[in-house]
């Protein structure tokens, strides 16, 4: 398995008290979803990477808050600062049928509600507020806010997403 293959579900921002624990900015639309996981993987930015289990995992103030079997003091933990938390494809939780994983959405066609093609998708940025789609355009791109706003249908069948844009929109930067 190559780093590549790994799915960000947060970055380590800081150590809570003396024990190890420590606090994950999620960059995932559903953290809530993340409750259950049992190890994850430790990216730093060297590319290392190690696994860990999970001794407890907790969502509050909008953040996760993690405590791990094997890093138990706060050097250890402080050690991890920046960090991402990473995931591979099989530990992901099981979505309902109307549900999807944003970046899964890479490669699907964005088209307007009256039938002109947009582009297609090559990168799902995550952000605080939403996912935003990412389509080339020539030297530029465009970034669509993934959000009911603009998003009025997901066709993972047929990989395509139907989109309503407001003027100005769709014009790349």
């Amino acid at each position: 398995m190559e780093i590549s293959d790994l799915i960000s579900i947060g970055v380590i921002k800081k150590v809570i008290g003396s024990s190890g624990k420590i606090s994950v900015i999620p960059d995932t639309l559903f953290p809530e979803q993340y409750l259950s996981l049992e190890s994850v993987f430790i990216v730093f930015h060297d590319d290392t990477v190690i696994f860990e289990r999970i001794k407890s995992i907790d969502f509050v103030n909008d953040k996760f808050t993690i405590v791990f079997d094997r890093i138990d003091v706060i050097e250890k933990a402080r050690s991890l600062l920046n960090a991402r938390i990473m995931i591979a494809e099989d530990m992901l939780p099981e979505l309902r049928e109307d549900e999807y994983y944003p970046y899964k959405l890479k490669d699907y066609m964005v088209v307007t509600v009256k039938g002109a093609e947009v582009g297609i998708i090559t990168d799902v940025l995550t952000t605080p507020g939403q996912e935003i789609l990412v389509i080339p355009k020539g030297e530029k791109e465009i970034m669509i806010p993934f959000c009911d706003a603009f998003v009025v249908d997901v066709n993972t069948k047929d990989k395509i997403i139907t989109i309503d844009p407001i003027e100005g929109l769709l014009d790349a930067h």
